[in-house]
């Protein structure tokens, strides 16, 4: 008889979804297309997770890299008891903030893949977001910044990155975007996807549940 897992137990063989959401959801389940996501996904038996996170307003940094390894760890069941265990199985689909806490999570820890959505490469100038501690700043005319992107590191701890963006998002600037998939090295219209007409991705998409079909079937 085949085995079923309970939509939020993997086991180290078998992928884990986490669900990283935007800011400003205090009901993740009814925000966006997260609740579908969730439903689609654990329809087809496998493992997600798609529950509130901690400082939903602020979306911190400090509280939320911290808050999706928790996930990782204590979600993740093995046959073994070993501490070392890497957690390689997670694929994190984060969206808006949720997708700058996905980078942040990648420059720590290994993931089997991560599914990028509506992210940016700088703080756009909001005070707010300058706050939540993702974004690099720049020290001087040359460019120089502090709080870089490690993308060597999540390149190394990630092999399989998928990113999404709209030609119209009312918030991030395609150029945004281009910056973050240069810096993974992702390919257009392959690993990076510039959709028509998806504004901020506030609605479900059939695209993205197919590309996390598709990464959870290579692991």
């Amino acid at each position: 008889m085949k085995s079923v897992l309970s939509p939020t137990t993997s086991s180290s063989n078998n992928p884990l979804v986490i669900i990283c959401p935007g800011n400003g959801c205090s009901n993740i389940r009814k925000s966006n297309w997260y609740g579908r996501l969730y439903r689609e996904l654990t329809q087809r038996e496998i493992p997600c997770v798609c529950e509130n996170f901690p400082d939903p307003l602020h979306a911190r940094r400090d509280r939320w890299v911290p808050h999706i390894r928790s996930i990782a760890t204590t979600t993740t069941t093995t046959t073994t008891s070993s501490k070392n265990e890497t957690n390689s199985n997670v694929v994190l689909v984060g969206h808006s903030s949720g997708a700058q806490a996905a980078l942040r999570y990648s420059e720590l820890y290994p993931l089997h893949a991560c599914v990028l959505v509506s992210a940016t490469y700088s703080d756009l100038g909001d005070a707010h977001e300058r706050a939540s501690g993702y974004y690099p700043q720049k020290t001087n005319q040359n460019g120089e910044e502090t709080n870089p992107y490690k993308f060597d590191k999540m390149k190394e701890n990630c092999k399989l990155w998928h990113q999404f963006h709209s030609d119209d998002d009312p918030f991030i600037p395609v150029h945004e975007a281009k910056a973050i998939q240069n810096g993974l090295g992702l390919v257009d219209d392959d690993t990076f996807q510039l959709l028509p007409g998806r504004s901020h991705f506030f609605e479900y998409q059939p695209e993205l549940l197919d590309c996390v079909l598709s990464v959870c079937a290579k692991l």
